[in-house]
């Protein structure tokens, strides 16, 4: 599980990337790794707050991603 300071980090280093212009190669797959490595590891309480911060950074980069969709769409 993360601590808040480490999600701040990690969400913070993500948006500077995204408005530095940095290639971040794939957006689709630079949003779906941010979902599994931040938002997964998030405690409930601080979900919410993850879930906007992520959901913006992909508006940003024109990518709409739906947490799990991938998964649920597996057989």
């Amino acid at each position: 599980m993360l601590t808040s300071d480490r999600i701040e980090d990690r969400l913070a280093d993500a948006e500077n990337l995204v408005r530095g212009g940095a290639d971040i190669g794939d957006p689709a797959a630079f949003v779906s790794g941010l979902w599994s490595s931040i938002y997964e590891r998030a405690p409930m309480h601080l979900r919410s707050g993850v879930i906007r911060r992520l959901l913006a950074i992909g508006r940003m980069l024109g990518v709409s991603h739906t947490h799990g969709a991938a998964a649920a769409a597996r057989p």
